[in-house]
């Protein structure tokens, strides 16, 4: 294998020309007799077709690569990983916690490796989003308190550990993790972790008779591209709630004439 080559196709993911680097993968598989090899570059296509939304051509080569190297093999939990990670993308959350627990019961030595030690860590992780995503939010609540500082995707993993808070009914611990996730460096995808940032912090200061803080929280969900499970109709009608008490009249009739529109769509 040329390793250099190997490295450089895969920075090229991460400055997004996945395609470019899919095809130079292309390339290195067949060039490759070694099982293990031919294995490793199955598990990086596979990560371009799933940023790329095919999860299906993703599952066929993860598949493949699992068959090249056998379960016994210590880079097996790898290739099983990125299918748990298909799982979550389909939205099937059932099937990825049955598979990274399977994962864990059958491989936990190898995860205990030192070169395997930061799959182990991920592996938790995403099983603290599978169980809040299932509203077993106790569970899933030390998982994620655990991954809290990871740098690595730590928006999400901030907003799913605020989401255990705020349901557990912590509020002030809900308050203190949004506020670490606010103030935390993002990127345009993680737009939907502000929005749900922003409404469980406006409905926590709804709670506490704070209407002027909760209208501004609230607003700045609505800012929000992409916010996910919160629906318009929600959101416009805590606006309109919360404009009521503050007694404004002119943003009550702007909000309310907003969401006549969007029910309209």
């Amino acid at each position: 294998m040329n390793w250099d080559r190997y490295n450089e196709l895969v920075a090229l993911r991460s400055e997004g020309r996945i395609e470019e680097s899919m095809a130079g993968l292309a390339e290195l598989f067949e060039q490759d007799e070694d099982r293990l090899n031919k294995a490793l570059v199955l598990i990086e296509i596979a990560e371009g077709l799933r940023q790329l939304g095919h999860s299906a051509d993703a599952r066929r080569k993860l598949n493949e690569a699992t068959a090249l190297l056998g379960q016994s093999h210590e880079y097996y939990p790898r290739a099983a990983f990125q299918l748990a990670l298909l799982d979550m993308v389909e939205g099937d959350w059932k099937g990825m916690l049955k598979r990274l627990d399977d994962l864990l019961k059958s491989h936990t030595p190898t995860l205990k490796m030192e070169d395997h030690r930061d799959l182990l860590e991920e592996v938790q992780r995403r099983r603290g989003m599978a169980l809040a995503k299932l509203g077993r939010f106790a569970e899933a609540r030390p998982l994620l308190e655990s991954a809290r500082s990871n740098t690595y995707d730590r928006v999400a993993t901030l907003a799913y550990l605020g989401a255990c808070d705020y349901e557990l009914k912590d509020f002030d611990g809900a308050m203190e993790v949004y506020n670490e996730l606010l103030s935390t460096e993002s990127s345009p995808d993680d737009s939907i972790f502000r929005a749900q940032a922003h409404y469980h912090r406006a409905i926590i200061f709804w709670r506490r008779g704070q209407a002027a803080r909760a209208k501004f929280e609230l607003e700045q969900c609505l800012a929000c591209p992409n916010r996910g499970e919160i629906r318009d109709d929600n959101l416009l009608g805590w606006l309109i709630d919360v404009c009521k008490e503050l007694m404004l009249v002119e943003e009550v009739t702007r909000y309310a004439e907003l969401l006549k529109e969007r029910k309209t769509q």
